[in-house]
């Protein structure tokens, strides 16, 4: 099963800091980010892939993105960071000033791509159904797929709060964003790297001081992954809805046979 359906690794229990924190949107290659930084030694690195097949740590980000209290917010984000040497995509994008405050020496990789326009166009084709209200009934019979929906409905809401945009697919919200991000670590007295993919290990080597390695930098293209994501949870919500229809049909005739 691909990613973002599944996920076999075990949650870190081993304490370490956080040192890597990239910054960067969804489809800007933080997959391809964070295999990178596992093979440059920063491991595990928790990526959205690793909350989505979990509803409690789904759960836990939502409520964490609606506390106002800094240190309840902060105490939340602990149990879901704590352990991993760097994070991309979520938690990251909802929390970067937090997570700065919890590890200020960690370093800010934001991840970008070279036009919004086409970035843009690949979250509607890659993500865009799953802010829909057909996923919301597909997949309203299953726990993390509902929860899966309610946090993407919490990023629109997070957009409209935090820049008074509640479309994330318009390439105008990319750059607010970027901007933002720059003027959080910039305010800080910290230098933000802005990595293409295409950039390859030298600059993230730099970056972060690390040796280049001689392996090819890793490409992750989950768009062809979102598309398997996609049809498994139509099927597995139409049988849901399916066996829900045969269960109330049994029930309902044998109701009925009672008192005939």
């Amino acid at each position: 099963m691909p990613r973002f359906l599944t996920d076999p690794r075990l949650a870190p229990t081993t304490p370490q800091p956080l040192l890597v924190i990239g910054a960067g949107l969804p489809r800007t290659a933080t997959s391809s980010l964070q295999a990178a930084l596992e093979q440059l030694g920063y491991n595990p690195c928790l990526h959205m892939a690793q909350i989505i097949p979990h509803a409690d740590r789904q759960q836990l980000l939502i409520n964490a993105s609606r506390e106002k209290n800094t240190a309840k917010r902060q105490k939340q984000l602990h149990e879901l960071v704590d352990g991993y040497a760097a994070v991309c995509d979520m938690p990251a994008i909802f929390f970067l000033s937090d997570l700065l405050d919890m590890y200020p020496d960690a370093k800010v990789v934001l991840s970008v791509r070279p036009d919004a326009e086409i970035w843009a166009r690949s979250c509607v084709d890659s993500l865009g159904f799953f802010f829909t209200g057909r996923f919301y009934w597909v997949g309203l019979l299953w726990k993390t797929d509902r929860l899966w929906y309610r946090l993407n409905m919490r990023i629109l809401e997070w957009s409209q709060e935090r820049f008074g945009e509640g479309n994330i697919f318009d390439p105008a919200f990319a750059e607010r964003y970027n901007e933002a991000v720059r003027g959080v670590v910039e305010g800080r007295g910290g230098v933000v790297l802005e990595f293409k993919a295409e950039d390859g290990w030298g600059p993230l080597c730099g970056f972060l001081g690390r040796e280049v390695p001689e392996a090819q930098f890793p490409r992750v293209n989950e768009r062809r992954t979102f598309a398997v994501i996609r049809a498994v949870l139509v099927a597995k919500g139409l049988i849901g809805w399916v066996l829900l229809g045969a269960f109330v049909w049994f029930g309902c005739s044998y109701m009925v046979g009672l008192f005939v």
